[in-house]
């Protein structure tokens, strides 16, 4: 777990985990009150690729506002606790991250997977204003257009009704299964839920159950 809002800390720790033996990075979806394509944090990000691990953006309480805002359990998880990892694809990918890192690797984890064609629809639909425009920060391609560069992964729940849609759009490389303990809402049979579903097929679930996450972290 990489502390991004002490910048030398964070690449100390970068190199100290590859020397471990780690696998992946954990941030969180922002970097307290900043988003992660702040350049600040660039640093960070350049540590990640000099040593080749994947940077893995899970939910949690990173971002102080909307963590204030949520007074209840139920506002926190939908809200508070999610949104961070939307925010971050946002950061990675229209705010050009990607850009500036093309060895990056990138998973959101834990969020669901339905989400991705929403943020990506409307990632695009503003991005040829700001483009023109001038408004700040802005990737060099479409923001759906990296998902086709095999650098984004996404984790998955096994009941979505969507996840076919999501399979075609980010492709059936870079889905991953998410079940690592039963959560809140009290389930641990998400593994067995994807293996009886009818309609992914069977090559492709073996995909997000095993192959995808050995790809990934590169565990060949």
């Amino acid at each position: 777990v990489i502390p991004l809002r002490d910048l030398p800390a964070s690449v100390a720790e970068v190199r100290r985990a590859r020397a471990l033996g780690a696998a992946g990075l954990m941030i969180g979806g922002t970097a307290g009150d900043r988003l992660l394509h702040h350049r600040d944090l660039d640093p960070f990000f350049a540590a990640a690729c000099d040593v080749d691990l994947p940077v893995c953006v899970h939910t949690g309480w990173s971002c102080p506002g909307l963590t204030q805002i949520c007074e209840d359990p139920y506002a926190a998880l939908l809200l508070s606790f999610t949104f961070p990892v939307l925010m971050a694809c946002f950061s990675l990918t229209a705010g050009g991250v990607l850009d500036r890192f093309p060895s990056l690797r990138v998973a959101f984890l834990e969020a669901g997977a339905e989400w991705i064609p929403y943020m990506m629809t409307r990632m695009d639909h503003y991005h040829p204003v700001i483009r023109d425009v001038g408004w700040g920060p802005c990737s060099k391609k479409r923001p759906s257009e990296y998902l086709a560069e095999g650098r984004l992964y996404v984790t998955c729940e096994a009941e979505e009704p969507l996840l076919p849609r999501v399979l075609e759009l980010v492709g059936e490389d870079q889905v991953l299964i998410e079940g690592d303990m039963p959560h809140a809402e009290a389930r641990d049979t998400g593994i067995q839920e994807l293996r009886g579903r009818t309609d992914i097929k069977e090559d492709v679930k073996r995909k997000i159950l095993r192959e995808n996450a050995i790809a990934f972290y590169k565990l060949a």
